[in-house]
């Protein structure tokens, strides 16, 4: 091992020990991996960008707006998209509504309380969580409040609604359904959470009837979304080592499927492919990542720990190629657009890279401020989050 990475984790040890000493309810929890470090002594410095040589694509703004700063939420609020509408919270409470093809304001209202899960919604609801473990329910149609639910713990992720529930991951390590008439718990499913865990949750994805969970130690669930039988778990990573630190494995990123596949990736563990129906384990590859992935017909594309872009084989995960020159930059997970896949970083430059062999064709600066979630890819648009609270919404022409 080399002197820098030595020197990586005696650092990140000595942070971790006083970050668990912090702690009064047994379990540890941690930011991304890139804040563990001081600035003044950042052993990760994030690669400078250089101009390329030709920019291939043009890139176009269709419609901007903001809801609001985001900056004072830990977890990943993200929008979410409709037909004819977009909904987006800030930290602070306020939701609003727009029309998805111009950004006009549709309706606005202040919750005045710490969001830290969602939006998501369907069935006629919008769906927020909040720091003390509350859900609330708003009409879709005007923001009205349709009822508020109380869950075990601080909200960190909340699914589609469907089939009558909505499903929402908290702080506890347990997932819970919530009737999306009354609010009501219908199912409860889940584990704890290990002594040392990231901070975040992937958000619950529904594939037909089920919902798949990435849980805090390593492993994906799916779960019958109609009653919440588990159907299958799988580990997705295998904790191992001597220290807490070396045995995190948070399934915390982007969970993708296709053709009854489904894709996952865990922070010290791999990525893998699952068969849906069965949950067998179809390849995995060694590769850490927390920030998750996306997939095409050809292609696994992930953004691993150190901010390297991968395209792998999806027939049996071998590399295809790695892009590096963005490492330690923060990255999203990347997100397909036609011919390209677009990761957003730290300082809210959008990246577009060729989806055959990773080469950075061009970049956009969307915001000036940290891109945390993933871009949201609909109909060749764009739709780009910032921790500003700026919603960018962007295409290209060729």
């Amino acid at each position: 091992m080399n002197s820098v990475a030595v020197k990586n984790r005696v650092h990140l040890f000595l942070i971790m020990v006083i970050a668990t000493c912090l702690q009064v309810t047994g379990c540890s929890v941690l930011s991304k991996p890139k804040e563990w470090f001081e600035k003044e002594e950042d052993l990760r410095e994030p690669t400078k960008l250089i101009k390329l040589e030709a920019e291939k694509i043009e890139v176009q703004q269709v419609w901007r707006n903001s809801v609001g700063d985001l900056e004072e939420s830990y977890n990943k609020i993200r929008p979410y998209i409709t037909e004819d509408r977009v909904y987006l919270s800030d930290a602070e409470g306020r939701v609003e509504a727009w029309q998805r093809e111009d950004g006009k304001r549709l309706w606005s209202i202040n919750l005045k309380e710490d969001i830290s899960g969602g939006v998501n919604g369907g069935e006629g609801i919008v769906a927020i969580g909040t720091e003390n473990g509350e859900i609330v329910a708003l009409s879709a149609t005007d923001g009205t409040v349709k009822w508020r639910s109380k869950v075990p713990s601080e909200v960190m992720s909340i699914s589609e609604a469907k089939y009558g529930v909505v499903v929402t991951r908290t702080n506890d390590g347990k997932v819970h359904a919530l009737d999306t008439v009354s609010g009501n718990i219908s199912w409860s499913a889940g584990k704890g959470t290990p002594p040392l865990t990231l901070r975040g949750a992937s958000q619950p994805q529904v594939v037909g009837d089920l919902v798949l969970v990435g849980f805090d130690d390593g492993k994906l669930m799916a779960i019958n979304m109609r009653d919440g039988e588990p159907i299958w778990e799988v580990p997705v990573s295998i904790p191992k080592g001597r220290s807490e630190l070396e045995r995190i494995s948070d399934v915390d990123g982007e969970i993708a499927y296709l053709q009854g596949i489904v894709f996952a990736a865990s922070f010290n563990g791999r990525v893998v492919a699952i068969d849906l129906d069965t949950g067998k384990t179809l390849w995995t590859k060694e590769l850490s990542s927390y920030a998750g992935l996306s997939v095409d017909r050809d292609r696994v594309y992930v953004t691993d720990a150190d901010d390297s872009v991968w395209g792998l084989d999806i027939s049996t995960g071998a590399t295809l190629w790695r892009q590096d020159k963005l490492i330690f930059r923060e990255l999203t997970a990347p997100q397909v657009m036609g011919d390209y896949i677009v990761v957003g970083d730290f300082k809210g430059y959008l990246h577009w890279l060729s989806k055959e062999d990773g080469k950075i064709i061009g970049r956009d600066n969307v915001a000036g401020d940290k891109i945390e979630v993933a871009p949201i890819i609909i109909n060749g648009r764009a739709y780009v989050l910032a921790n500003n609270g700026s919603l960018s919404v962007l295409q290209y022409r060729k």
